[in-house]
This record gives C-alpha cells, sequence and structure tokens, in this order.
C-alpha cells in the first residue's frame, strides 16, 4: 500500500476516533433541554403504544422517534420510565459520527486530501459536537441532507439506478424528518442552475452531457422518496391521514414563521453566533472554519478540476451554501440549531479549502508555515470543543446554548421526590404556557403528578405544589377562598434558595403542612 493511502487512512481513522470520544464523553451530563423532554415523551408514546401521530404544527417528521427504536430495543426498555439520557442522545451522536463516516463516498468529486481535512473539520467542530449530543432532529437533518448531496454525485459518476435510489431515499428521510428540507431544496435547485450558468459561461460542455438522466432512473428516485415518507409519516401505515398532515405541514411552516414569535432574530443572527464573547468568558469563534472555508469557495473558481478535484461540485457547495444561509437569515424564526445547514457546507469548503493550503506547500518552507497553521487551527477548534460541550455545555454564554436547561432543576426534584415520598398525595405543577418542561421527563417515575397552565376550580388537594411565582397570588387566593380561613391548607415552601429551570424562568415549591 502506498505510503500516502496509509497516511490518509490513519488520518481518517484518528479523526473518526476523536470524533467519537467527543460526542460520547459524558453524555448524559447536561440537563435535557426542554426540547428533548418532549420528543422523549413522543418516542414513550410510540414506544407503550406502537403508533406516532404526527402533529404539523407542533412537532417535526417521525423519523428521529422510530430510529430511537433502536437503542431502546437494544437496551431492553419497554417504556418511558426506563429509559435515560443515553437511551435519546445516542441516537444524533451516531448521525454525528455519520457524517464522517460518509466523506470516502466524495473522495472522488472532492479529492482525498479535501475529503480527509473535512473529516477532521467535522470530528472537532465544536457546533457539530455540540448538536450530536443533543436529541433533535437536526443532526439527523444534516446527515440526511449530505447522503443526497453524496449519493447524487455518485449517481453522476456511475449512472446506476442503485445509486438513484439511495438519493431518493434520502430525500425521503429528509421530508421524513424536517419541513425545512423546502429550504434545502430550493437552495440546491438554484445552486445547480447556477452551476450549469458558470459552464454556459465557461463553454463547458461537459456537464450538460455527463448529467442527463434517464427517465426511469428519475422514478426510481421518486419512488424510494416517497416510499420512505410514506412509511414514516403514516407510522408503518397505521396512521394513514399522517401522509396527508405531511403535505399540509409545509403550508403551516411558512404560515406560522411568518408571524410573529419570541423565536424572531435579526438576519445577522446567525452571524453573530460565529463570533461571541461575554466579559469574563472565553473568546467562541468559527473564525478558522470560516477562513478555510473561504480558501476553498476562492479555490472552486479557479479552475475547473484541481487533481482529483471536482470543479463542478465545488462550485455547487459553494452556491448552495451562501444561498441556504440566505435563505434561513431571511426567516425571522431562527434557533441556533437551524444554522447547522449551511454550516455543514462551510465545513466541506473548509476541508477543500485546506487542501488548497497543502497544493500550495511545494517547498520545504511552505510545507513547514502550512503545517503549523493546520495545527494551530485544529487545536483552536479541539480546545473550543472541549470547553462548549464540557465546563460551558449548559452555560448561557456557549452561543449554541438556547433557552438550556439549568443544573437547579437536579436540585428541584430531588426536594420534589422526597417531599412527595413523604405523603400519598399528588403533585401539582402550575406554570403557564406549557413552561414546566422538561419537569415532565424527570417525574416520569412518579405516578400522581397533575400539570395545568394556570389555577384552576378542577385541581386536586396537592401535597406538594410547584408553581411559577406570578402565579403565587392568584394560588394563595383559591388555598383561602374557602373556610375555614386555610386552616386545612397550609403550605410551607420547599426550598429557601432561588431555584430556575431557565433563564429567566423560576420555579417554587410549597409542602402541605400534616395535621
Amino acid at each position: 500500500m502506498h505510503r500516502k493511502t496509509i497516511l490518509w487512512i490513519g488520518l481518517f481513522s484518528a479523526a473518526v476516533a476523536a470524533g467519537a470520544m467527543l460526542r460520547l464523553h459524558d453524555v448524559r451530563h447536561r440537563p435535557m433541554h426542554a426540547d428533548e423532554a418532549v420528543h422523549a415523551f413522543q418516542f414513550g408514546g410510540v414506544l407503550e403504544n406502537g403508533v406516532f401521530r404526527y402533529d404539523p404544527l407542533e412537532y417535526h417528521g417521525p423519523s428521529l422517534i422510530f430510529f430511537t427504536a433502536v437503542p431502546a430495543w437494544i437496551r431492553g426498555e419497554k417504556s418511558l420510565d426506563r429509559t435515560d439520557e443515553t437511551t435519546f442522545r445516542i441516537v444524533p451522536v451516531l448521525f454525528g459520527l455519520g457524517l464522517i463516516l460518509l466523506l470516502p463516498l466524495l473522495s472522488r468529486g472532492l479529492g482525498t486530501a479535501a475529503a480527509v481535512s473535512a473529516a477532521i473539520w467535522t470530528a472537532l467542530s465544536a457546533p457539530l459536537v455540540f448538536y450530536s449530543r443533543y436529541y433533535i432532529h437536526e443532526i439527523p437533518f444534516v446527515f440526511f441532507g449530505f447522503c443526497a448531496l453524496a449519493c447524487g454525485t455518485r449517481y453522476l459518476r456511475a449512472k446506476t439506478w442503485t445509486w438513484a435510489a439511495l438519493f431518493g431515499a434520502s430525500a425521503g428521510w429528509m421530508h421524513a424528518t424536517k419541513e425545512t428540507c423546502v429550504l434545502v431544496w430550493g437552495a440546491a435547485a438554484v445552486a445547480l442552475a447556477l452551476v450549469r450558468f458558470n459552464a454556459f459561461v465557461k463553454k463547458d460542455d461537459r456537464i450538460f452531457h455527463q448529467e442527463k438522466i434517464p427517465f426511469r432512473h428519475m422514478m426510481i428516485a421518486a419512488a424510494s422518496a416517497a416510499g420512505i415518507s410514506i412509511l414514516m409519516f403514516s407510522s408503518f401505515f397505521r396512521n394513514p391521514e399522517g401522509i396527508i398532515d405531511s403535505l399540509r405541514a409545509f403550508f403551516l411552516y411558512f404560515k406560522r414563521f411568518s408571524a410573529s414569535s419570541v423565536h424572531d432574530h435579526p438576519w445577522t443572527y446567525y452571524m453573530q453566533l460565529f463570533f461571541r464573547h461575554d466579559p469574563g468568558r472565553p473568546v467562541w469563534t468559527e473564525v478558522p472554519v470560516l477562513v478555510f472555508a473561504g480558501l476553498g469557495a476562492i479555490g472552486a473558481f479557479r479552475t475547473r478540476r484541481q487533481g482529483a478535484w471536482d470543479g463542478r461540485l465545488a462550485r455547487f457547495l459553494v452556491f448552495h451554501t451562501v444561498i441556504l444561509s440566505v435563505l434561513v437569515s431571511a426567516i425571522a424564526y431562527k434557533t441556533p440549531w437551524c444554522a447547522l445547514g449551511f454550516y455543514h457546507g462551510c465545513i466541506l469548503l473548509a476541508g477543500l479549502g485546506t487542501a488548497s493550503l497543502l497544493r500550495w506547500a511545494g517547498t520545504a518552507v511552505r510545507k513547514t508555515a502550512a503545517g503549523l497553521l493546520l495545527v494551530i487551527a485544529f487545536a483552536a477548534v479541539l480546545r473550543q470543543s472541549i470547553l462548549l460541550n464540557g465546563r460551558y455545555d449548559f452555560d448561557p454564554c456557549n452561543p449554541w446554548v438556547y433557552a438550556q436547561t439549568l443544573p437547579d432543576v437536579f436540585s428541584m426534584v430531588g426536594k420534589v421526590e422526597t417531599a412527595a415520598a413523604e405523603s400519598a398525595g399528588p403533585v401539582v405543577v402550575i406554570m403557564p404556557g406549557h413552561g414546566y418542561w422538561p419537569l415532565p421527563w424527570y417525574f416520569r417515575k412518579m405516578k400522581n403528578v397533575g400539570w395545568f397552565g394556570g389555577i384552576q376550580e378542577n385541581m386536586p388537594a396537592a401535597s406538594v405544589i410547584l408553581i411559577a411565582p406570578e402565579l403565587e397570588q392568584d394560588l394563595l387566593q383559591a388555598l383561602h377562598a374557602e373556610p375555614p380561613g386555610g386552616r386545612e391548607k397550609l403550605y410551607i415552601s420547599l426550598w429557601k434558595e432561588e431555584l430556575v429551570l431557565r433563564p429567566g424562568v423560576e420555579v417554587r415549591g410549597y409542602q402541605k403542612i400534616k395535621k
């Protein structure tokens, strides 16, 4: 085996190993986010009832939920109360590793150096590691989008029905994961048109000849996509109305995100995530990735092909990344994880930029300078990834943290469980707007818990009450509204300190005094 081949295999293996360690280390450490808890309860319904009922207004597609059945089955978990954080977070961990393992499929188009470099950037990237340890749909969604890119590229080279079917299946999985697939597909269509236009301007007729697709292959791809989508949304044909709901989701998506929301942010929001510094905290920045991505973008337009580098694929990545970033930035509704789609494009371009730097380093002096620059860049990215996924993984100074549950939840839950064990009465949680999530996850083993958005007449006489501070006065009036002047309903505080569920969301607890 050639020495350079051994080197590339060694570096790729090291990237996979580093990516696995960063993603798997202490994966249960961070408190469950409210979204993670909601998805866990969705899976609990499937685990215990066998059917997923898709709600296009509030939730995303079913693929994340169904894939969770695999670790639950391996671990022998047959009910939600037997699961733990590992059962759920191992799913995005594996998809996050898949983003590294898929890169060899693009080695002919990007070149071996670019593919291996992209593997290293992917393995170390702080946001990719962070959301690979986060039980939400985004990392699986990015994975399936990358699958579509890889399979589509291989199809254009081989023109076989197998790659056409795999491309279609990838598109189907994208739809079954998130309705935002329409943005990715739209950006891809425009990017392809721009690549064709660029080829026309440069009088490169190869692209028009090589990209002619047989009609039967189009049908195979469409059938694969539709089959996956129908199977998932219908919950394996046990919920047929889910198929119609999956189409309604596109209209509801644009309607929902055109309305005002607490998640509305300025168009510069995603760019602000790439450089952040809070006083007294470290500087968080994605500048190394962006610099190398810029080198890759410049190189994409310099020649049609540089060694193993296919210029058409490189230009497609540039166009797609830019267009997708503009689309998601134009939508007022923004959350940090929505940046991952175009950020992953930056990672791939950074791989191309790294390959460009290595080609430039012809002399011994240049090789030394390039090697030193790469070591510094990778070391900086690794350090940031370790910090943001360790010491600061729930800290608001972390740019990828968003309405994150705080460690106070553990103290809160421990005190409630102790108080509830002392009496047979129910636990009542009263917080407006379902603001009590992720407490249902932490109380999943307690069978006598009531959840309320406000004070109601039919609430049970609770032994423990958790309540938002703004509802305390209403609670006092309700407790003392009936004679004999509250002597039958006296409560004391469960904790003296201030306990915060999420930033700005304090929870107060009370325990009923025994007679």
